[in-house]
């Protein structure tokens, strides 16, 4: 399937709504602190809160997606993110800042991946595999674009203008997009009168799946979320120069997006479960190299480390959104986004502090051996979930676009 301009208008908002809600953070959070004369541990804080009203959130904004479809979700989803991007502009005292953050990351969930991908799986159905691959894809160099851009408006403007700056382009960028999407539905045609006891078996079924699926995800989401915040630091207490670690982390963007183009030309030749073992197994690889280099520190190790460690990141943000489509289907598939999301979203806000505690008390072959438990975990839980079959029991008909 070719690449469609509403998908890469989709990559181009998902970088919109990753950069202006989650990327800003890091890079404004020192000057937030700075003015109001805060500790960067209580910004930080806060946001991880935050965070945790993503997770409250997801549930929610998936079932208003299945019931009224991806478009005026992502719509309102552009404006309410908007509106409090400008609120975080005028905040005066902690409470403020806290109640704006946790409004901010609430609502950021309509216009990120969950969404994103609901809106692809409605349009696209079980072949919006593709899609959802060339929007991670697009969307993968929202760090790459946002950080520097931001660094380049604070030599300008205050932090506040910056927010409004932010504001602005989820109106100017993302709100188009996403108010212009096709709204396309799918009429799912039910086996002839149902009834109730047939349907708990149903119900019964998907259990197994989804209890794998939110343990695998859910365990890679916490890996995923303490690296980011905390990858150097683990690095300098294992004994790494501040040139090698950033050397590191810098490795682990490029294999992030080669792993994603291979996936996109290579698609339909693997699996949705197969590249779920791919991407766990990666990161459990890069977890044990990492380990092997906390306890024989060797720049070739960790070198090697951010190669995999990339690679499982890359793909991990795709089989979020594949996976659920080929084991359930199109049919309620916001909603099991959501939940999916709202388990790991609680843990990938836990990650960064845990891990942080750990390595100040434990020291830091702890903290990457807790890191390696939970990748073996995610690992355990992917390859159970490759042994079950498909549950699409729905046959769809697609209906045109209003």
């Amino acid at each position: 399937m070719k690449p469609s301009p509403a998908t890469l208008g989709m990559g181009v908002s998902m970088t919109v709504g990753y950069g202006t809600l989650y990327y800003s953070f890091s890079i404004l959070a020192p000057e937030i602190a700075r003015e109001f004369g805060w500790s960067q541990s209580f910004v930080f804080a806060v946001f991880s809160i935050g965070l945790l009203g993503g997770a409250v959130s997801a549930p929610i904004i998936g079932r208003l997606i299945d019931r009224f479809g991806a478009r005026p979700v992502l719509a309102f989803g552009s404006i309410l993110a908007a509106a409090a991007l400008a609120g975080l502009s005028m905040v005066q005292n902690g409470w403020q800042f806290a109640a704006v953050t946790l409004a901010a990351e609430f609502v950021s969930i309509a216009v990120q991946y969950d969404a994103g991908f609901a809106a692809l799986a409605q349009r696209h159905g079980q072949e919006a595999r593709s899609q959802i691959t060339l929007v991670t894809l697009v969307a993968g160099f929202a760090s790459t674009v946002f950080w520097p851009l931001i660094q380049w408006l604070l030599t300008m403007m205050t932090w506040r203008e910056v927010y409004l700056v932010l504001a602005g382009l989820n109106l100017v960028l993302a709100l188009p997009v996403h108010a212009l999407w096709p709204s396309y539905r799918r009429e799912v045609a039910a086996p002839a009168k149902p009834s109730a006891a047939a349907g708990a078996p149903a119900v019964a079924g998907r259990r197994p799946h989804l209890a794998l699926m939110a343990v695998s995800l859910s365990a890679g989401g916490f890996v995923l979320s303490a690296m980011g915040a905390s990858l150097l630091v683990l690095l300098g207490d294992a004994g790494f120069t501040p040139a090698i670690a950033t050397l590191t982390g810098s490795l682990i963007g490029p294999s992030q997006v080669a792993a994603r183009v291979i996936e996109y030309a290579r698609r339909g030749v693997l699996s949705p479960p197969m590249t779920g073992l791919i991407a766990t197994g990666a990161i459990f690889l890069a977890l044990a190299l990492l380990f092997a280099a906390a306890v024989f520190p060797a720049v070739a190790i960790v070198l090697v480390f951010a190669v995999f460690f990339g690679i499982g990141q890359g793909l991990t943000s795709i089989i979020r959104g594949v996976l659920p489509l080929h084991f359930f289907g199109t049919v309620g598939y916001g909603r099991t986004m959501g939940t999916l999301s709202g388990i790991r979203m609680v843990l990938s806000a836990a990650a960064p502090v845990t891990i942080i505690f750990v390595n100040e008390r434990l020291g830091v072959e702890a903290a990457i051996g807790c890191l390696l438990v939970m990748g073996a975990v995610g690992l355990l839980a992917m390859i159970g979930l490759a042994r079950l079959p498909p549950l699409r029991l729905e046959t769809e008909r697609r209906v045109q676009p209003t």
